[in-house]
């Protein structure tokens, strides 16, 4: 092996690792942003769901705050259906 070919490897490794490092950035700001999507789309959900319960005459609500826009974050809208359903439960 030549001087010239052990010169460039290093070069090749800091390529390979920055590379590495941009596709992990941009799969964890994927993960973020669909998780915030998630979030507000759950707590929309809840608020349009409460709205319709009320003008139904349903003395029952899922509050809105950071554990139910966590768990629908985390969830999705199953996560909504699991707060609902863990609401009815209760109400029972």
């Amino acid at each position: 092996m030549g001087m010239e070919q052990m010169a460039g490897a290093p070069f090749i490794v800091i390529m390979c690792v920055i590379i590495l490092c941009v596709l992990a950035l941009r799969r964890k700001a994927e993960f973020v942003l669909n998780f915030m999507l998630r979030s507000i789309t759950g707590v929309i959900c809840i608020f349009m769901i409460n709205e319709l319960l009320a003008s139904q005459n349903y003395a029952t609500m899922v509050g809105i705050n950071p554990w139910t826009a966590l768990t629908s974050g985390i969830l999705g809208l199953p996560g909504v259906a699991l707060l609902y359903g863990i609401h009815f439960l209760k109400f029972l």
